[in-house]
C-alpha cells in the first residue's frame, strides 16, 4: 500500500503541472520558479525558431537589440512572437523584453484586404481610440496613444502606431505597474517616448523600401 503522505505528494505535483501548462507564454511568474519568464521563453523561442529555419523577424533584420536598449533598461532578448500577430502578416512581428518590460513590434508591408487597406486601419485606431495625440517625425504619419491598462495582467502599456505609404507599423510597451516597471524602460514619457518607439518604425519603414 502507498503511504498516505505519498499519495498527497504526489496529487500536488500534478496539480502543478496541470497548472503550469495553461499558462500563456508570456504569463509573470506568481511565485519564484512557477512559470517561465519572459526572457526564459524568449530564449527558448528564438531557438526552436531558428531550429526550424523559419523567416526572420524585424527585430533580427530591421533594427537591432542595441535600438531597444534605449528603451528598455533591462534584457532584450528575442521572442518571435507579437501579441498584435504581426497585423495579420506572418513573421513580421517579434517581441524583445523580460517579465519587467517589452516591446511589442509589428508591421503590415502590403495593403489590408478588407476594411480599405492600412490607410483606412490607421485612420480607424486614431479616431476611435482613447488619448490620441499626433506624432511628428515618424513615416507619413504618426500617432501615440496615453498610457493605458495592458492586456497583460499587472501591466501598464503605452503604444505608437505610424504609416508609410501603405505600410502600417505599431510598436507598443508593456511594463509593470509601479516602481519595477518604471525603472524597467526609459524615463522618458509622452511624446518623447512615442518618438524613441517610432524610431523603431522609421528603421523598420527605411529597410523595407518606404
Amino acid at each position: 500500500m502507498i503511504p498516505k503522505r505519498l499519495l498527497v505528494a504526489l496529487a500536488l505535483a500534478a496539480t502543478l503541472v496541470a497548472g503550469c501548462s495553461k499558462s500563456p507564454a508570456i504569463a509573470v511568474p506568481a511565485a519564484a520558479n512557477a512559470h517561465p519568464t519572459v526572457a526564459e521563453t524568449a530564449r527558448d523561442g528564438a531557438v526552436a525558431n531558428a531550429a526550424k529555419g523559419g523567416a526572420p523577424t524585424p527585430c533580427e533584420t530591421d533594427f537591432s537589440a542595441r535600438d531597444a536598449a534605449e528603451i528598455l533598461t533591462g534584457s532584450t532578448a528575442l521572442n518571435r512572437y507579437s501579441m498584435s500577430a504581426a497585423l495579420g502578416e506572418p513573421e513580421n512581428g517579434c517581441e524583445m523584453g523580460d517579465e519587467n518590460a517589452l516591446i511589442d513590434f509589428s508591421i503590415r508591408t502590403r495593403p489590408q484586404l478588407t476594411r480599405g487597406g492600412n490607410q483606412a486601419l490607421f485612420e480607424s485606431e486614431t479616431k476611435y481610440g482613447k488619448g490620441v495625440h499626433a506624432c511628428a517625425g515618424v513615416g507619413d504619419r504618426c500617432a501615440w496613444f496615453d498610457v493605458t491598462d495592458s492586456n497583460i495582467p499587472g501591466r501598464s502599456e503605452f503604444r505608437t502606431i505610424a504609416l508609410k505609404g501603405e505600410m502600417l507599423c505599431m510598436v507598443e510597451l508593456h511594463f509593470k505597474q509601479g516602481p519595477q516597471g518604471d525603472k524597467a524602460i526609459t524615463p522618458a514619457r509622452g511624446e518623447e517616448l512615442a518618438k524613441k518607439l517610432g524610431m523603431l518604425c522609421n528603421k523598420s519603414f527605411a529597410v523595407r523600401g518606404g
